[in-house]
């Protein structure tokens, strides 16, 4: 191992995106961590640098609140399952969102903004960032960084609060920017700035919601510093799903990890080269890096509408058109109100139906299509209409599959590189997947059968059903009646999050145990807790939700208080 002043033990813990199936599966991790006894508190206490986006913001931001208000972490955990369980996020969003009440100029009704406001209200109870900006606030979370994406050069924005820079540069903010460098958020702003809001643009994802910007969505009191910064002409700025640039929230780990370094640099000009600041990163990610391979839709003619082509509709129903106008004439002559009232209909019918056509061959023209693509375009009227079917359906699965999978795990790679391609955090690095301990899973499989894990590493069955239930909830960001009765969703979630931690953080321990390299004697803490680890871990075996039900207890027992 290597020399070190110090055995204080700094752990970065960062939440990744993926709605409620990431917010239940970040709070097992967080109500295990707690359980580890480490030497006068817990292994939760040794958390120095949190970073979440979207779903893990979810559980993190309430969780920094929490301690900042000394609640116990079954406060914690009671307060975010109830908030999950029981309260119906859609049904209020669109009630705050029909309401007039709460709604400027400038902040415009929308579905990200109603959200806000329920998260503020249900989740927080009113709480503001400045709640932990505060130097003095005493929690064992030095540097957090709460992540959302700008529309504006396509960066990071992140709502953080860190250790001051020692001895920062000229013109060098003493902190890390809330914001980014292209757009930074004063103290006296930010201190103002809902817990909700904060969360609201974090989990902003594209397609479910529309950006919410800054400032004028934000619930703010006014001010002339306010009024400065909205006078800016590149205010205000959108923001929405920081999984967009970094779904891992793994930048800001690193972000800290620099500021950490430059002040032990000041702190310990000894100790300067002595490698990273951080004993250990844990990426807890509910992001599976597999897809499901791009398959052609080959949709064949089942009835008559799909087998004809827009030329034979528009003369189908050119035809119905005047026959609907000759019977129409027929029957006012001859008069006979039945006739007149279906020949009428299909007269309306029929000639929506002529107009829509126009408006749609008429289209290209109207978009500035090229003139010399104009002329060719006509040859589409031939197509059968199961062709457009299939060249509709192609182009959205591809366009789907782009968004959601190839675009997103190929910055999942980028951003996983920059710990994994990285000498410096070697025996320091912990990924911790929702898919881990899953039925089938390969990477599992292939260590059990290559004997790269020991024996009692070995899942039970109960703890595969368990993870494969967690593993294929989707991103979503509420629970179907099935998920909470039928599955019990959220405490599998719950469950795989602590056994998935437990059995990460027992392979890491054997694993440094018998390589020491680049680890410091501050690692010989994670080491003691080996016993603890492999205990926990042989009851998981037996009863993956056992620590689950201690929470449940520990529930009951915290409402009966409050009933005394």
């Amino acid at each position: 191992m290597e020399n070190s002043a110090t055995s204080k033990l700094q752990i970065g813990l960062a939440f990744s995106g993926g709605g409620y199936r990431a917010a239940g599966f970040s709070l097992g991790v967080l109500s295990y961590l707690a359980k580890v006894p480490m030497e006068d508190g817990s292994l939760l206490e040794k958390i120095k640098v949190l970073s979440t986006v979207s779903g893990g913001t979810i559980t993190g931001a309430r969780y920094a609140i929490g301690i900042s208000r000394k609640e116990t972490m079954e406060e914690i955990y009671h307060a975010l399952c109830n908030f999950m369980e029981h309260t119906d996020l859609i049904s209020l969003g669109l009630d705050r969102l029909v309401s007039d009440e709460g709604w400027g100029t400038q902040r415009i009704k929308s579905l990200i903004n109603a959200f806000a406001d329920v998260y503020d209200r249900h989740l927080f109870q009113h709480a503001v960032f400045g709640a932990l900006l505060n130097d003095m606030v005493g929690i064992h979370l030095k540097n957090i960084s709460f992540n959302a994406t700008e529309f504006a050069n396509a960066v990071q924005f992140r709502f953080q609060q860190s250790e001051p820079i020692l001895q920062p540069g000229n013109g060098e903010p003493a902190k890390g920017i809330i914001g980014n460098y292209y757009f930074s958020i004063p103290d006296n702003i930010a201190k103002d700035i809902r817990m909700g809001d904060i969360l609201a643009s974090s989990s902003c994802f594209p397609g479910g919601f529309e950006p919410i910007n800054f400032p004028t969505d934000f619930v703010l009191p006014k001010s002339e510093t306010l009024y400065d910064l909205q006078s800016q002409a590149k205010y205000p700025v959108g923001l929405m799903d920081g999984g967009i640039v970094d779904n891992q929230g793994i930048e800001p780990l690193l972000l800290a990890e620099a500021r950490m370094k430059r002040n032990r640099q000041q702190n310990q000009p000894e100790n300067a080269t002595a490698g990273n600041v951080l004993d250990l990163l844990i990426i807890t990610d509910v992001a599976s890096p597999y897809m499901e391979e791009y398959v052609a839709s080959e949709q064949q003619p089942n009835h008559f509408f799909s087998n004809q082509t827009p030329k034979k509709l528009l003369i189908y129903n050119t035809l119905l058109l005047v026959l609907a106008a000759l019977s129409l004439v027929y029957f006012v002559l001859k008069p006979g109100l039945t006739g007149i009232i279906l020949s009428a209909v299909v007269l309306t019918v029929s000639l929506l139906a002529f107009i829509i056509g126009k408006l749609i061959t008429g289209m290209p023209a109207k978009v500035h299509v090229p003139p010399a693509f104009l002329a060719p375009l006509g040859k589409l009227l031939n197509l059968k209409i199961v062709v457009y079917q299939n060249i509709l359906m192609n182009r959205l699965d591809s366009v789907l599959k782009m968004t959601n999978s190839v675009f997103l795990k190929h910055v999942r790679r980028l951003n996983y590189q920059k710990i994994y391609g990285d000498d410096s955090w070697k025996n320091r690095r912990i990924m911790n997947a929702i898919y881990e301990l899953r039925e089938g899973e390969e990477k599992l499989q292939s260590k059990i059968a290559n004997q790269q894990i020991a024996d009692y590493l070995v899942p039970s069955v109960a703890v595969q059903q368990t993870a494969t239930l967690a593993a294929g909830m989707g991103t979503t960001l509420w629970f179907t009646k099935e998920d909470l009765v039928k599955d019990h969703m959220l405490n599998a979630l719950i469950a795989c999050g602590q056994f998935t931690i437990c059995w990460n953080l027992l392979e890491y321990v054997d694993k440094i145990s018998k390589d020491p390299s680049n680890t410091t004697p501050a690692h010989a803490l994670l080491i003691a807790c080996r016993e603890q680890l492999l205990a926990d871990w042989e009851h998981f075996k037996t009863d993956p939700y056992w620590l689950v039900k201690v929470y449940e207890q520990a529930g009951k027992e915290l409402k009966e208080k409050k009933t005394v």
